[in-house]
């Protein structure tokens, strides 16, 4: 039908226009009501005359119809500034012709000119919509736009004008001409849809609505007023009219017969195909005397219904044999109305263009005007009010922290040499000889130095020799006789000469070495930071002091950052939200409006004009809110940051220091060369006076001498000297303080059988037999007709409306991307922040305090293409090891969920900054599990995460059966216990990530709860409390019915177990007997990231006391308690065997354990210490001795209480311990060999030597 050829449209002639003089009489209004010269207003008469012009004069075309509206709005524009309306003061006569008995019509109101115009918009309209042949797409789209805004411009007119102005703007002609436009625009759409191949029972719809506008248009022609009016064209728009309402009819009832065969009833298609042929026929009755176009669209009809009916009858007759129903039987083809009538608005600037007139402002409209704007003024006075007083609290707050947002984070800051240091590095690199010149010149110092020291000291030798010389003379003298009156010897007066000369020199010299030290000690201060500077910039940056900072303190600074960047993020979106109020508030001028508003409007006016504040208002007062959560939240993290932010200090003052120190001795090295250089002039000239000063004092002694020479025959000398010695203090070193991090809270675990006891039970069989009664009530229908189950479930999405109301996704909007379905986001208080991606966001929410034995869950949608990497990089941050996937193999295969996981061995995939290794995949009857090994960037640590993908599970649907979820809940939670630690979440996901994800979580906890002993839990408030983390968590009404059914079936079976006065049976939590272990060389013996705290904490909990705290000469010894019964020594065996073994344990049945606290452990079968099995497992005690005996061998248990800070130790100067050398390796010990005791005061002896091998 696509291609049979169109209808004919019917389409309205124009009205034409007489006089309409308006210039004397606005003129004369001007001059008496504004006051103003009217010949200042000439040009926008001329504007409005030639504007008049056009349209009345109007081309065919669209151009004519914007004229029309243009001239329609300047019109309305004139009449709200000079009265021109009927008995109005300005008011002048205007003519129109009337269109069906040629009259001239005259009233003296321009509302009939704006009428006229209206209607000439509507009929140009139908115009343009029907010169169009309609044969492309293009073309139906423009004929059924014109055809809907002639509906609109008739629509208009009928609504806002008086109906007595002239016949053919009478109401039943209006009326007639709207169903005529209406019913052409939905024949347009018709053809295209026909054209579009749409579906049948549409395009049936759709020309049934194409029969009601004809018929009405029908109606109203059929009407005896309205044919006396149209006269000759009554009867042919009449016969055009009928034989459209029979053909469109026909048309429905063939898509009709096509939407039955495509529904297999194929009676109803006879029917259908029948009636169609019948109406067809009928139309081509009144066909007659219509154009080729529509007899040609009839045949072609005709041999489109005709052999669908021919073949439709064979087909039934022969094959199907269907009953063919009446068709007053069948439902009615109600009409589906797409088109509607296209507003006009008079004021819209984008049709009417520049106001003429706009420069003509009442007194009134400038009063409206004053009145709005003291309205916008206190609206911004309001805002701003609020404004400030936060921005103070904000200030008072920020300054009472003291945090820079710039300074606060300066790590990067200590991995580069700062720019003044690389200045003086680069000054240096060109004169390499600076350490070398300074050094040579500090050398030629101290050598003309020690030249004039040494001249000098010569000099006083030779005084204080010949002084010696000379007492010995006068000793001598005194004893014998010597002639009075003998003349003092020649030479005495030359060496008193020499020795006060020498005097003189020697203080100089004392000042001047007191100089050269100091410039030698401030040489050996700087030398060696020159030579660094003058060094490799590797080195330089070395010597500089960095921050050590652990894992914990990084993210306690990164936190802060985040938050500082909040207030920050914050404080400029106020800034620019206020801007953007401002800024609004001074452009927004409604006075073209007041001046087009009665004044009985302009309150309501007012409001509407300021609901456009409420938007930005809204995001304020979000920001506002904001503020205090944030600065609780700032307070918080800035507690944590105080010890960070005294270590941060204290760094960068060495840092500062360092960089301070450095620029001193490049800066110094000038003064040092010039001191230096000052130094060797002094000298120089000091050594040649003492040069001379000796030869001087040699001379002088030597006449001395001679004259003693004839006193005494044997002088003598003596010598000595004294050396002093310096020390310099030792520096010792400090220690630092760790800081252990806080561990996040661990699953509980199920400790013994709970169901051990009979009153428990009892109790169980009471709870079960209430739940079985309350899933018959929710299966029953109340008298009204409502179920139970509908009731609940309406609760719990009223529930949810109400809570979500309360919560914010805002941050998932701004990701839509990220997002696989519009409504289904995570919640912004729990959503899961990704810390090293491109951005902080994932479609992920944390589940948290379902049950104290359900872990932490993680629910999130499937990957996208987009954000797979996203997806297991959150993986690795959240430290997970077991991700659980509720989607088929179906929807991987129809790819409507990305595979995002690796599927062939030892293949690895990249996703962004994770290489993913599938290690192996074993199938099991409801469930894949695969191991794939993640490996972040370029690091050597690596990890396994256990990939569970539950595969009897459809999507629109529910799994096999109620068993196997069951089993399959039970081996997710065995995997999760052998993980470490148990404090990290899970992984669960489907399509959208809250169906089958919301399903799985309710009933992991609710099993949980059971299997605890804590009874049947109830499911809704379980669902609740779901959904207040994640919005539409368990999105089916079947999913909670079968969740009720799936927790009675366990619950029935555990009773089942426990029942008939059978013994109670242990029961393990872990379900699955195969253990995992992540080849991870750091987590077999101190595991993986479980802190020394924890394991400290451990020990503690076993009686076992670190060696540093072993009370009266315990020693490195472990402190066994006896356990009252076997359970109590089994809680103390699995978990040393868990801490031991790479944090496993074994029991008889040779099920894994991962911790201590779990379902209790059969004991193990009595064997002696020796047995090989037991390995490392086997905790000895010492026997009972003297205090003096050396302690017993001690387990990796003690090893473990070793290694702290505190204890550990290879000090080889410990008390009693022998230093170990080559022989001791040679030669066993007493003969004995490995069999020897082991030192106890090394914990490294402790290890087995075979501890990498004996990993089961």
């Amino acid at each position: 039908m696509e291609a049979v050829p169109r209808m004919p449209m019917i389409w309205l002639d124009l009205k034409e226009a007489g006089e309409f003089a308006f210039n004397a009489a606005v003129k004369k209004f001007v001059l008496k009501n504004y006051g103003e010269n009217p010949e200042n207003y000439n040009e926008e008469l001329r504007k409005l005359e030639v504007l008049r012009q056009s349209a009345v004069n109007v081309p065919r075309d669209f151009e004519g119809c914007s004229t029309l509206r243009k001239y329609f709005g300047q019109l309305h524009y004139l009449q709200s500034r000079i009265p021109m309306g009927a008995e109005q003061e300005a008011a002048v006569p205007i003519t129109w012709t009337e269109i069906f008995s040629g009259k001239t019509v005259t009233h003296e109101d321009i509302k009939y000119e704006q009428a006229c115009i209206l209607y000439n918009l509507g009929a140009l309209h139908s115009m343009l919509g029907a010169m169009d042949k309609r044969v492309s797409e293009e073309g139906m789209k423009v004929s059924c736009t014109h055809f809907q805004c002639a509906a609109g411009a008739f629509t208009y007119l009928r609504d806002h004008f008086p109906h007595s102005y002239s016949v053919d703007m009478s109401h039943q002609i209006l009326n007639l001409n709207i169903n005529l436009m209406l019913g052409q625009a939905q024949e347009c759409l018709l053809e295209k849809s026909m054209l579009d191949n749409r579906k049948s029972f549409l395009v049936a719809r759709i020309s049934a609505q194409v029969v009601d506008y004809y018929k009405e248009a029908c109606r109203a022609l059929e009407n005896s007023e309205t044919a006396s009016l149209l006269g000759k064209i009554q009867k042919d728009w009449k016969k055009l009219v009928q034989m459209k309402i029979y053909y469109f009819a026909a048309v429905a009832h063939l898509h009709m017969g096509k939407q039955a065969e495509e529904q297999q009833k194929f009676g109803e298609r006879v029917i259908y195909f029948q009636s169609a042929l019948d109406k067809l026929n009928e139309a081509i009755k009144l066909a007659k005397g219509q154009p080729e176009t529509v007899q040609e669209a009839l045949r072609f009809t005709m041999d489109v219904i005709g052999g669908k009916y021919n073949s439709a009858k064979k087909d039934n007759d022969f094959i199907y044999h269907e009953a063919v129903p009446a068709l007053d039987t069948l439902q009615s083809v109600k009409g589906a109305p797409l088109v509607k009538a296209l507003p006009v608005n008079p004021t819209d600037p984008a049709v009417t263009g520049p106001d003429i007139f706009a420069k003509l402002v009442p007194m009134a409209a400038h009063e409206a005007s004053s009145l709005y704007s003291e309205e916008k003024a206190k609206l911004l006075r309001d805002v701003m009010a609020k404004i400030e007083a936060k921005n103070e609290v904000l200030d008072q707050f920020m300054d009472s922290m003291q945090l820079d947002p710039e300074t606060v984070d300066n790590l990067d800051m200590y991995s580069h040499i700062p720019p003044i240091l690389m200045e003086k590095c680069a000054a240096l690199s060109v004169r390499p000889d600076t350490v070398k010149n300074l050094v040579q010149s500090m050398q030629v110092l101290s050598g003309v130095f020690t030249d004039v020291e040494a001249s000098l000291k010569e000099i006083r030798d030779l005084l204080e020799e010949d002084e010696a010389q000379e007492r010995k003379l006068q000793e001598l003298l005194g004893k014998g006789s010597v002639p009075q009156g003998s003349p003092p010897p020649p030479s005495s007066t030359g060496l008193a000469e020499v020795s006060k000369e020498c005097s003189k020199y020697m203080e100089v010299h004392e000042k001047a070495s007191f100089t050269n030290t100091e410039l030698h000690k401030a040489m050996n201060l700087h030398i060696g930071n020159l030579r660094l500077l003058s060094g490799p910039l590797e080195q330089v940056r070395a010597a500089l002091p960095s921050p050590t900072l652990s894992e914990d303190d990084k993210q306690v600074l990164q936190n802060l950052k985040r938050i500082l960047g909040k207030v920050q993020e914050m404080r400029d979106q106020r800034m620019s939200l206020e801007q953007q109020l401002r800024e609004m508030i001074q452009k927004d001028d409604i006075t073209t409006s007041l001046v087009t508003t009665d004044r009985s409007e302009m309150k309501k006016l007012f409001e509407e004009q300021l609901k456009k504040y409420d938007q930005i208002k809204v995001y304020l007062e979000q920001n506002l809110a904001a503020q205090e959560n944030i600065l609780k939240a700032l307070t918080d993290a800035n507690v944590k940051y105080a010890a960070v932010r005294k270590a941060l200090a204290e760094v960068e003052h060495k840092w500062n220091t360092t960089v301070q120190t450095l620029v001193a001795s490049y800066e110094a090295y000038e003064d040092l060369m010039k001191k230096s250089q000052e130094g060797k002039d002094f000298y120089t000239d000091l050594e040649g006076k003492a040069a001379k000063l000796l030869e001087k004092a040699r001379a002088a002694c030597q006449a001395a001498e001679a004259n003693r020479q004839q006193i005494l025959e044997n002088p003598e000398s003596q010598h000595g000297g004294s050396k002093a010695a310096v020390g310099q203090p030792l520096l010792q070193p400090t220690k630092a303080d760790a800081k252990e991090g806080q561990k996040p809270k661990a699953v509980q675990l199920i400790e013994n059988d709970p169901y051990e006891k009979p009153e428990r039970v009892l109790r169980l069989r009471a709870e079960l037999e209430r739940f079985r009664a309350l899933l018959q009530r929710l299966e029953q229908t109340e008298p009204g007709g409502t179920a139970e189950l509908d009731v609940l479930w309406k609760e719990l999405q009223d529930a949810q409306e109400r809570d979500a109301r309360q919560l914010s996704i805002a941050i998932a909007r701004c990701y839509s991307m990220k997002n696989r379905h519009q409504d289904i986001m995570p919640y912004d208080r729990n959503r899961v922040v990704l810390r090293s991606g491109k951005d902080d966001y994932i479609n992920a929410s944390r589940v948290e305090d379902l049950s104290p034995y359900c872990p932490t869950i993680i629910a999130t949608q499937a990957p996208l293409l987009g954000t797979a990497a996203d997806f297991w990089l959150m993986i690795y941050e959240q430290k997970v090891s077991v991700v659980v996937m509720l989607v088929s193999e179906q929807e991987l295969e129809k790819q409507k969920v990305l595979r995002y996981f690796p599927t062939e061995r030892g293949q690895p995939l990249v996703q962004g900054p994770i290489t993913l290794v599938l290690s192996s995949v074993k199938a099991a009857p409801t469930h894949v599990e695969r191991m794939i090994t993640l490996q972040y960037r370029d690091q050597s640590l690596k990890r396994t995460v256990i990939h569970l993908q539950f595969t009897s599970w459809p999507e629109l649907g529910l799994p096999d059966s109620k068993a196997s979820l069951l089993r399959f809940i039970q081996d997710v939670h065995g995997h999760y216990l052998h993980q470490r630690p148990l404090h990290t979440p899970i992984v669960v996901h489907c399509s959208s990530g809250v169906g089958r994800t919301g399903a799985f979580c309710l009933l992991y906890a609710a099993v949980q709860e059971v299997e605890a002993g804590n009874g049947i839990p109830g499911l809704a408030q379980l669902v609740r409390r779901m959904r207040q983390q994640r919005k539409h968590m368990l999105q089916e009404k079947l999913h909670l019915k079968f969740c009720y059914e799936a927790v009675l079936q366990h619950a029935e079976q555990l009773l089942h177990r426990h029942g008939g006065g059978a013994p109670p049976v242990p029961k393990a939590n872990s379900a699955s007997p195969k253990l995992y272990l992540q080849q991870d060389p750091q987590d077999l013996v101190l595991g993986g990231d479980v802190p020394i705290s924890s394991i400290q904490a451990t020990i503690a909990k076993l009686s076992i006391k670190p060696p540093g705290g072993a009370e009266g000469g315990a020693g490195w010894g472990p402190e066994v308690v006896p356990a009252p019964n076997a359970a109590g020594a089994e809680a103390v065996a699995a978990p040393a065997d868990a801490v031991t073994d790479g944090g496993t344990a074994t029991g008889t049945d040779g099920a894994a354990v991962a911790d201590g606290g779990r379902a209790p452990i059969p004991e193990p079968p009595a064997e002696p210490p020796g047995d090989a099995e037991s390995g490392n497992h086997v905790q000895e005690t010492p026997p009972p001795a003297a205090p003096a005996a050396p302690p017993a061998p001690t387990s990796s248990l003690e090893l473990l209480a070793s290694l702290t800070p505190e204890a550990f130790t290879l000090d080889a100067s410990l008390k009693g311990k022998q230093r170990m050398n080559k022989q001791n390796f040679l030669q066993a010990q007493t003969g004995e060999g490995l069999r020897a005791p082991r030192p106890s005061d090394d914990p490294l002896s402790m290890l087995d030597p075979l501890w990498t091998l004996n990993k089961s």
